[in-house]
């Protein structure tokens, strides 16, 4: 299998989808041979587990590239998550490949269905719950009879195994206890908000609802920011974590102050109680229709405004509880076992 996620000095959220499925594969077919194409500067470049293709720039606008690893490597499969170009889509079918594009946005998603890519795709991954968007439009379902080919899989969130004893070893190992503290992380950590890094705003909300509140944090800065940035002494710092890192202490966090992208999604089928602020240019959509449901607390991208909406939250307990119960209503399940379904549904007819 060959994973092509849009990979650049910003966001992380694909390369993590990417890397979740890919693990939950290899848990199903030890001995597959996976490998991952990235762009050379990305934070996370010289941490991918996997065997990896570096390229010059995002996978998306390198199409000679990423068609010559098709080509050398010869996968099976290959997933494409907010990339792929129809000339990579179509080297990857003359290479005997099944394909897969993934769709996390709206932009991306009318990308999936333009009836060129459709035409070379055999499945389009919606990764965004269906309470979100309410199921495909009419004009989409056209254009899938006259495609005549691609599947649609849903993927609630992508998230590794929870495993409550490894939760629990890492959170004693920080010094912490779940329940009891608040995670405050800006996602990727290379987004500017009027000059300012996102994830500097997110510490000094930390900084600010940690002291009033007298409640332990964990700030996380993300794998893009390289800035110096300390919160205070109540707060637990981390550079970047590890995907089930990540699971364990947003499963752990009595209230998540996030961006707006997959980790709100996690968040949400972890039923945990969010204060979002939008990081990216397709967030503000995703929180508003989350708040529609009831499901998170909005905030503008201002460190004041995060702290007085998580103290707000944090003084009035049955608000909270009452949070916590619509997010549990939502019933999100995890993608990872629908996504490995659908490569098993790939894999065996790619060997019939």
């Amino acid at each position: 299998m060959l994973f092509v996620p849009v990979s650049g000095e910003k966001g992380v959220g694909e390369y993590f989808r990417s890397l979740m499925i890919a693990d939950g594969a290899q848990r199903r077919w030890p001995r597959a041979r996976i490998h991952f194409v990235i762009n050379r500067n990305a934070g996370y470049a010289d941490q991918v587990p996997y065997p990896t293709v570096r390229v010059d720039g995002s996978p998306t606008y390198n199409s000679p590239a990423v068609s010559q690893a098709i080509a050398e490597l010869k996968p099976q499969v290959v997933i494409f998550d907010s990339a792929g170009r129809v000339a990579q889509l179509r080297a990857a079918r003359d290479a005997g490949a099944r394909t897969v594009y993934v769709s996390s946005r709206p932009s991306a998603r009318r990308k999936g269905f333009r009836l060129r890519r459709l035409r070379h795709l055999d499945q389009h991954w919606l990764a965004w719950p269906v309470f979100l968007e309410g199921g495909l439009s009419v004009w989409e379902r056209l254009k899938l009879r006259l495609a005549g080919s691609s599947e649609i899989v849903y993927l609630d969130s992508v998230y590794p195994p929870i495993d409550a004893k490894r939760a629990a070893d890492y959170l004693g190992r920080l010094g912490l206890k779940a329940g009891e503290y608040l995670l405050f992380c800006a996602g990727g950590g290379g987004y500017l908000h009027a000059g300012v890094p996102a994830p500097e705003i997110f510490a000094q909300a930390a900084a600010e609802v940690c002291r009033d509140a007298r409640i332990a944090g964990v700030w996380v800065r993300g794998p893009n920011y390289s800035g110096d940035s300390e919160p205070g002494p109540n707060v637990v710092v981390l550079p970047a974590v590890a995907t089930h890192e990540m699971i364990d202490l947003l499963g752990g966090a009595r209230i998540a102050v996030i961006n707006g992208g997959s980790l709100l999604l996690q968040a949400l089928a972890l039923k945990v109680p969010c204060v979002a602020a939008p990081v990216a240019g397709d967030q503000h959509a995703r929180i508003t229709r989350c708040a529609r449901h009831g499901a998170v607390i909005p905030a503008a991208l201002d460190a004041r405004e995060l702290s007085l909406a998580t103290l707000a939250l944090l003084r009035e307990p049955a608000r909270l509880s009452a949070l916590q119960t619509r997010v549990a209503a939502l019933g999100l399940r995890n993608g990872v076992e629908q996504a490995v379904l659908a490569l098993e549904r790939l894999l065996g007819s790619a060997a019939a």
